[in-house]
Order: structure tokens, then C-alpha cells, then sequence
């Protein structure tokens, strides 16, 4: 009677434990591995050995299951602070950095990842760039991943490339993340303010603040996208 007792406190507790360590994660939000934080990825092993812990100590349980509700709740202002606060976003995911711009290399942005070239190599042969001399830029993004971008001699045609002279491509800058404007990126992109907010009243967007996302490349091609 007493071990099925224990089996029984045994199968409530890991209902219990699995059903927290779901909202805990829920909390940090529906983003795959490959597009997480590096707290997030810590911070999911360390919750799910929270909750095997929490399944099996009958005697101590409260214990992990408190230590499960302040890892859930870090986890939540975590997210909560990086979706309202440009600085907490980057002081919490970092910033993309160029790795490669005009067909060069940067050595120095390499050693700051911490990615040798070898790896920059294997990660273009990955996305189909065997001949470096096809890519015009490669940027590493906040989740780890390299992006890359061809040169317009080299990018899969389109049909608007039929009898068509080709462009060049450039990057795009992001120029307002959730209405705040990103001062550095405009001055990267060559344009100023009273440009961009010509371009926003272009779109119906009467002040930089009522603009949920803008963005724009070198040869002033722009997008916009309004608040809700």
C-alpha cells in the first residue's frame, strides 16, 4: 500500500512539474531552437532538470517547484523587457555583426564572434556558396546564424530580371524598431531625419513614433510598417 502511495504522489508530481515547466516555458515565448538566446537555451535545460528534480523529491518538492516559477518569471521579464526597450534588447541578445561587406572579409569581426574562417567557410558552403567571390555581404545574426548576401550577378533570377539590367544590391538599415528611432543605422544609411519623415508621411505615418518598423537601403528604397 505505502509504494503505491508513492508511485501514485509520484505520477501527480510529474503532472504538476510537467504542467509548470510548460507555462514556464510558454513564458519565454514560441521561438524554435535555432532562433534562440543564448538564455534561452540555458535557461530551458536548467527548467527541464528543475522539473525532473521536482518529479521525483516527494519530500522536498516545493523546493524545485519554486525554483521552476522564478526561472519561469526571469524568463518572462527577460522577453518582456527586450520587446519594450531597444537597450534591454541589445544588452540581452547582442548585436548583428558584419562579417563580411563588399566582398571582404573582416577579419577583426571574426575574432569578436569568436568564429574562425573555417567555419565562416562551412556555414556559405551550407547556404550554397562555394565561390566567395559570389557574395557581396554576410551578417551574423543575434540567434547565431550567418545570413548571406549574394551579388545581384550572382542571386537566382527573377522575373523582373528578364531584359532586365540587373541592380546592385545594397544592405537594408533599420531604421525604427517599435517607434525609436536607431540614430546609428541612419547615419550608416546616408540619409537624415527629415528624410525619413518625409518618407513616413509618404506612407501615413505622421511622427517616427507611430512607425512600428522602418528600414531602408542605400539607393533610398523603403519600407515602413505602422503601430497597430
Amino acid at each position: 500500500m505505502q509504494v503505491f502511495m508513492e508511485v501514485v504522489n509520484v505520477i501527480i508530481v510529474s503532472v504538476v512539474s510537467l504542467v509548470t515547466m510548460f507555462i514556464t516555458t510558454r513564458l519565454g515565448g514560441k521561438r524554435q531552437i535555432s532562433q534562440m538566446s543564448i538564455f534561452d537555451y540555458a535557461n530551458s535545460i536548467t527548467v527541464g532538470s528543475i522539473a525532473a528534480e521536482m518529479a521525483t523529491n516527494l519530500e522536498s518538492w516545493y523546493r524545485p517547484f519554486t525554483a521552476l516559477l522564478v526561472y519561469g518569471l526571469a524568463a518572462w521579464l527577460v522577453h518582456y523587457s527586450a520587446c519594450k526597450s531597444l537597450r534591454a534588447r541589445v544588452l540581452l541578445d547582442g548585436r548583428a555583426l558584419l562579417l563580411m561587406h563588399d566582398g571582404v572579409i573582416r577579419k577583426s569581426e571574426l575574432k569578436r564572434a569568436a568564429i574562425d574562417i573555417n567555419e565562416f567557410l562551412a556555414q556559405a558552403r551550407v547556404a550554397g556558396y562555394h565561390d566567395l567571390n559570389d557574395l557581396q555581404s554576410a551578417m551574423l545574426e543575434t540567434n547565431g546564424q550567418i545570413s548571406f548576401l549574394p551579388k545581384s550577378s550572382a542571386r537566382p533570377a527573377t522575373a523582373q530580371d528578364v531584359e532586365a539590367k540587373t541592380e546592385k544590391f545594397s544592405l537594408w538599415y533599420d531604421l525604427v524598431l517599435d517607434g525609436e528611432l536607431i540614430h546609428s543605422n541612419l547615419r550608416q544609411s546616408g540619409f537624415n531625419e527629415t528624410w525619413l519623415t518625409n518618407q513616413l508621411h509618404a506612407q501615413g505615418i505622421s511622427r517616427i513614433r507611430d512607425a512600428f518598423y522602418a528600414a531602408c537601403d542605400q539607393y533610398g528604397r523603403f519600407y515602413a510598417s505602422p503601430q497597430e
